[in-house]
């Protein structure tokens, strides 16, 4: 009774997997020792989209692999699988094809199946699963890594390496032995008056700029070294055996040319010009960042030095970077302690010899290095954005000096006062000297400002016809400073209305030596004469000077033959021992008081 029982209860459990492997979702072929295919599952049919008669017999990777990854016919034919082949021991990942050419990743799995001691008997069993969302997946999640690793150290604008590739690169074992060997070079790139593309032609052809400079850095990148954008405009291009400093130089120059050529963009050709600081080792102990911080001081000198050329980095270059650095530091300290002062050099009207006005003139009392002349900090002040600030405080001075001269006597006294092109554009400079003069009762006819021709160049025409006139309507006079030092000043006696020129002591101090010079100086005082303008001859130092001056019918002077500039106690001391002067020469008068820093000239 057992015996049939058996029978019967295997061909139910071979029914039972038989109908396992007809509903299988995985893909399930059986093969022969040598790979031919003796039966697939339906969802192996499916997957592939050839029926079993189609496919029995015949060896997978003769129709399931891509084209190019085929086996040739020789090899095809000879294979046969390896009962000792690691194969049968993990998944393997290839690409498949289907019948209708879509490409697919398929997992497979091998079992080596011995149902008897002959060839024919052992058979592989492989077990497929179309795994291809789940490994486009995770292409996709490497690819993101990727991305933001390279995000992490690239800008995303120009493609180049950022300040955290840098970092890195510069830390580099390979970079610290360039260094400790002097096999190293830093050129700091900026591109010239990149504001004014993006102002002009809009960001989007400031991003196309960029990008230019970047490709432009990569064709001159030797392997090894690293090209990077460090922020705004500015980038830096690290060069692993530069050799010596002249090919430093020529591989900056060679940048230059590069960007030279103009871009296309919008229909447009941009010309992108840039400054470059170089920079090469000079010390063992250098480090990376130093050279970067050498190379950008040379950047700055070669901005200073009229921008579009390569400046390299020096000791004394780098001595006076710092001593501007201190300038910088001790004129922001300088503005908060009010450490500013004015001098006054008084003006004198030569139709009777009595001072009238005088010309208020700013100085730094510096805490180390004692009392400064504009020349020496007024330049490094407007870079620093602070010009303005000192413009003010010494309007604000000078109303002061004037209220005192008037409040001791000499009431008929005018102030000339300086003013930068930043003071001159600020709408509200009109409005703050009324509310100062308001505030001391002072008559606006008492205020002479002077502005340089030069002020005059370098803004907008406009907008400085409209602040002189602003000011005129306010009732202060303007007159034209530094009149004759070799720009267009005629044309500006036309252009704005002014009350005064000054003529400049350069042109003063050629009277006594050439005779066209005293001839263009009778013809301007005859010129302003006609026009109702006022003359003043700045620089007046010798009698020569002033009997041509006399002659010629000039109104005023000033110069260190009269007096030179004192503060304001004593000037008021000085005005009182010589006003009106005696005699008719202003000159040979007493010394002013010792605290002073006049002299007079005999």
């Amino acid at each position: 009774m057992t015996g049939p029982a058996v029978p019967e209860g295997a061909e139910a459990l071979q029914s039972i997997y038989g109908l396992i492997l007809e509903q299988a979702r995985d893909g399930i072929v059986v093969q022969d020792i040598e790979a031919r295919i003796e039966w697939v599952n339906p969802a192996c049919e499916d997957m592939y989209g050839w029926s079993l008669e189609e496919m029995r017999g015949r060896k997978p990777q003769d129709f399931i692999l891509p084209v190019n990854e085929r086996p040739d016919r020789e090899a095809l034919e000879n294979f046969r699988y390896d009962s000792e082949s690691p194969l049968f021991r993990r998944y393997q990942l290839s690409r498949n094809v289907r019948r209708n050419g879509q490409v697919f990743w398929n997992q497979q799995s091998f079992a080596l199946l011995d149902i008897g001691p002959e060839p024919h008997q052992k058979k592989v069993v492989v077990t497929c699963r179309d795994v291809t969302d789940q490994v486009n997946t995770e292409m996709a999640l490497r690819q993101i890594q990727v991305d933001l690793k390279r995000s992490a150290h690239h800008d995303d604008l120009t493609g180049l390496a950022n300040r955290k590739k840098l970092e890195d690169y510069l830390g580099s074992k390979l970079v610290t032995d360039h260094i400790a060997q002097g096999r190293i070079g830093v050129l700091v790139i900026d591109i010239d008056k990149f504001k004014d593309i993006n102002d002009t032609l809009g960001h989007g052809a400031g991003d196309a700029t960029l990008r230019h400079v970047a490709q432009a850095l990569e064709t001159h990148c030797a392997p090894g070294d690293l090209a990077c954008r460090t922020g705004g405009d500015e980038f830096l291009l690290i060069c692993l055996e530069p050799g010596d400093k002249a090919a430093l130089i020529e591989r900056a120059n060679a940048v230059l040319e590069t960007l030279a050529h103009p871009l296309d963009w919008d229909e447009q050709a941009i010309r992108i010009g840039a400054s470059i600081g170089a920079c090469l080792p000079e010390r063992l102990s250098d480090t990376g960042e130093a050279l970067i911080q050498r190379a950008d001081q040379a950047l700055y000198s070669a901005k200073a030095r009229g921008r579009g050329q390569v400046v390299c980095y020096t000791p004394h270059l780098g001595q006076v970077q710092k001593a501007q650095q201190e300038l910088a530091r001790d004129l922001r300290e300088a503005l908060v302690a009010e450490q500013f002062e004015i001098y006054l050099q008084p003006q004198l009207r030569l139709s009777d010899s009595r001072i009238c006005g005088c010309e208020a003139l700013v100085r730094w009392r510096h805490p180390r290095r004692g009392l400064l002349l504009p020349s020496e900090f007024l330049s490094a002040a407007d870079g620093l954005g602070i010009l303005a600030d000192i413009d003010y405080m010494s309007m604000n001075m000078a109303l002061d000096a004037l209220a005192e001269l008037h409040a001791t006597g000499f009431d008929q006294m005018t102030m000339a006062i300086n003013v930068s092109a930043s003071i001159l554009a600020d709408v509200n400079y009109p409005g703050l000297l009324d509310w100062g003069l308001q505030m001391r009762g002072l008559r606006p006819e008492h205020i002479c400002i002077e502005v340089l021709e030069t002020t005059i160049l370098d803004g907008s025409g406009h907008d400085i016809v409209t602040a002189v006139e602003r000011l005129k309507r306010l009732g202060v006079r303007v007159a034209l400073d530094d009149f004759g030092t070799g720009y267009a000043g005629l044309s500006h006696m036309a252009t704005f209305e002014i009350d005064a020129i000054k003529l400049d002591r350069s042109m003063i101090a050629r009277l006594d030596s050439d005779p066209r010079n005293r001839v263009i100086v009778r013809a301007i005082i005859r010129l302003c004469t006609l026009l109702d303008m006022q003359v003043v001859a700045e620089g007046v130092e010798t009698e020569g000077q002033l009997d041509m001056l006399r002659r010629a019918n000039c109104p005023v002077i000033q110069g260190f033959g009269l007096a030179r500039p004192m503060t304001r106690g004593d000037l008021i001391t000085w005005m009182t021992a010589h006003d009106p002067l005696p005699g008719t020469k202003p000159f040979g008068i007493a010394p002013a008081p010792v605290s002073s820093p006049i002299r007079t000239l005999r």
